[in-house]
């Protein structure tokens, strides 16, 4: 069943009419009561053809659901990917590198390792002779000072970040160790990535979210991590983890027979707007993606404009039934 914004917003005010007259309760998720609205079997032949319920998403069913435990989910990865893998890295020879004397003024450099390169993390001296070996710095003057080993991590590192997600502003350094995040005023702001200090990559703490885990059940400092150095990934993994919650709760009501298979595919469709996939390729790609605990490659699928479309149904849908469809 191929679900497409156009299709999804001519069909979804009829699927979901207002128009009533058997209404039922269920508690079968929570402590209080999922309420669900069926149309009437006359109405149903003019306005919902379908008969889909109607459902409520309490914040009594979200707890029930997931708990008011912290969650920590499986690690991804250790250390944040950078922009490239290691196989990618354009290497300047070594011997060329240490064939390059700076003036002896620069020798209190050898003690000074203030960035990372390539992984490692190297003195301020190496730093300055790499990028004047490669060609992208030109030999420095005979007075030291910061503005040198500053110089060389830029031509070296920053300029070489790079994005790692099309529709994010944000770029990272080759190794992972840095991220680059724009500013209001059109500029970049540097930050140091502390993955072992925070006790989670990126990937890992993204991938927690998006597995529809709620932001209350995992640790705030997590969530400031990655909402500081890199608010894009921030953003689409919460808006992802959103709509992967709620279709996680519809499946519930789905194996209790509380909705048909037929809103039950309609339902992965609506998921499935956010990565260009059908109802059928979508319910094998999070099946997946839950089977496995990764959900890393909805981040590759993502699309803005199927979300976008995804994000207005939702909120027409919220107007018109008076909240009760999320």
């Amino acid at each position: 069943m191929n679900i497409t914004s156009a299709n999804v917003h001519s069909s979804i005010y009829d699927v979901m009419s207002r128009s009533t007259s058997n209404t039922g309760n269920f508690e079968s998720l929570g402590k209080k009561t999922i309420k669900t609205v069926v149309n009437s079997e006359n109405e149903n032949k003019k306005k919902n053809l379908f008969g889909f319920a109607s459902v409520s998403i309490t914040e009594a069913v979200v707890k029930e659901k997931y708990g008011d435990a912290i969650i920590k989910g499986a690690r991804i990865r250790n250390q944040t990917a950078g922009s490239k893998t290691e196989a990618d890295y354009v290497k300047t020879d070594p011997e060329k590198v240490s064939a390059i004397e700076l003036p002896a003024s620069f020798n209190s450099l050898k003690d000074s390792y203030s960035y990372y390169y390539h992984g490692n993390k190297v003195s301020d001296y190496e730093l300055i002779q790499t990028a004047v070996a490669s060609g992208k710095m030109e030999f420095p003057s005979e007075k030291c000072s910061g503005s040198a080993s500053h110089q060389a991590f830029k031509v070296l590192v920053q300029d070489e970040a790079a994005k790692k997600n099309e529709w994010s502003d944000t770029l990272y350094s080759e190794d992972g160790h840095y991220t680059f995040t724009l500013t209001g005023d059109g500029k970049y702001q540097m930050h140091l990535l502390d993955d072992e200090g925070v006790g989670a990559s990126l990937e890992d703490i993204s991938n927690w979210i998006m597995s529809g885990i709620p932001n209350r059940n995992i640790e705030t400092r997590y969530l400031n991590y990655l909402r500081t150095v890199d608010p894009d990934l921030c953003n689409v993994a919460m808006r992802i983890g959103s709509e992967v919650r709620t279709n996680d709760i519809m499946d519930d009501l789905y194996e209790k027979g509380l909705i048909s298979e037929n809103q039950n595919q309609y339902d992965m469709g609506l998921l499935g707007m956010m990565f260009g996939k059908n109802a059928d390729d979508m319910r094998c790609l999070i099946n997946n993606c839950r089977s496995t605990g990764n959900f890393l490659e909805l981040l590759d699928l993502y699309q803005p404009e199927g979300d976008e479309s995804l994000l207005n149904l939702r909120l027409k849908q919220s107007e018109e039934t008076n909240g009760n469809i999320f």
